[in-house]
This record gives C-alpha cells, sequence and structure tokens, in this order.
C-alpha cells in the first residue's frame, strides 16, 4: 500500500500529512517536559496550557477553518499555516510569562488546526472515485508521523531542550515546497464549493 502510494496524484499532500503529525507529536510528545524545565511550571499551570490549545484548535476548526479556505483558497493556507506553526515552535524557544506560552502555543494550536482537515479536502478530491483508499493512506502516514515524531523529540530532548522544536520548525518550513507545484485551480477551489 505504502509503495503504490509514490504513485498517487496526491503523494505530496500525503508526505504533508506525514510532516504536520510530526511537526504535532514533536510538540506534543516534550510540552510537559519542555514547560516544566524551562518555565518550573507545575501539572496544573501545564494541563492549563495543554487544554486552551484544545480548545483553540476546536475553535479554528468549527468556526474559522471554512471562512479562511473561502478567503485564501486551501493552498495558501496550508502555505500560511506551515510557515506560522514553524515560527511558534521557535518562539517557544524564548522564555516571557505564562501569557506569552499561551500566545504561542495557541498560534501553534490555531495554525496546525488549519493543516489536516484542508490537506484531507484536497487529498479526497484528488482521489476522484477512490477516496477510501486515500482515507486509508492519509491514516497510514498519519501513523508513520505519531511514531516517528515522539521517537525523534524524545532521543532530541535528551540531548538539548530546544532541538525537538528546532528540528519540527525547520521540517515544517521545508515542507513548503511540496506546495509548489499546485495548479491556479486548485489554489483558488474551496470547501464551499468542492
Amino acid at each position: 500500500m505504502i509503495r503504490n502510494s509514490f504513485r498517487t496524484s496526491y503523494f505530496q499532500y500525503l508526505l504533508l500529512i506525514l510532516i504536520i503529525t510530526f511537526g504535532l507529536m514533536n510538540y506534543e510528545t516534550v510540552y510537559a517536559l519542555f514547560v516544566e524545565q524551562k518555565y518550573g511550571y507545575d501539572a496544573a499551570q501545564i494541563s492549563v496550557l495543554i487544554t486552551v490549545g484544545a480548545v483553540i484548535g476546536i475553535i479554528v476548526q468549527v468556526w474559522l477553518l471554512d471562512r479562511f479556505i473561502k478567503r485564501l483558497g486551501e493552498m495558501k493556507l496550508i502555505r500560511i499555516s506551515l510557515v506560522m506553526t514553524a515560527a511558534a515552535l521557535l518562539l517557544m524557544l524564548v522564555t516571557v510569562n505564562l501569557g506569552y506560552l499561551l500566545l504561542v502555543s495557541g498560534l501553534f494550536f490555531a495554525f496546525n488546526a488549519f493543516l489536516r482537515p484542508t490537506l484531507s479536502t484536497i487529498i479526497a478530491n484528488a482521489a476522484g472515485d477512490r477516496q477510501g483508499y486515500a482515507a486509508g493512506l492519509s491514516t497510514t502516514y498519519t501513523s508513520i508521523g505519531s511514531i516517528l515524531g515522539p521517537v525523534i523529540a524524545g532521543q532530541l530532548f535528551d540531548w538539548h531542550i530546544h532541538m525537538p522544536y528546532i528540528l519540527g520548525a525547520g521540517i515544517l518550513a521545508s515542507a513548503l515546497f511540496l506546495t509548489v507545484h499546485t495548479s491556479n485551480n486548485q489554489q483558488k477551489r474551496t470547501a464551499a464549493h468542492d
């Protein structure tokens, strides 16, 4: 199944699914350790940060996603989200206060929340009558990212506390090259017209 995915017209988007999952898992895996070591926050403060991030993700997907896709188009939203999630990872390295950390974490969760549903729409549209197969591939690539993210993030965190976020930012930013070869029609397509 994986080998066959290399020949699909949407393979670049499957790679993006893997990359964003890796980036999210990279972030989440070491988040509590990072915040505890860098800021000295306890479990209660860390749980508030994670909860606020999750709520922001829900708000973005329920109330903002369709509006942003209609305004920007899928591909532009993906590009902006890749840049902003990478920037948020790098901003995590700066220690300020709880408000700053809430803002940066919220930024990461918000733009990450735009990515998966937008990519899933593109993959489903590109798959045509093979949407079930494409959904299976998307799940497979998500699983690969979910395996690699924690393993690599944990190793990097043991090496240096900032390394998971630096690598994650680099990988997310470099994923922009996967969005370069898209047609104008695809860029202008919106969720309302799919």
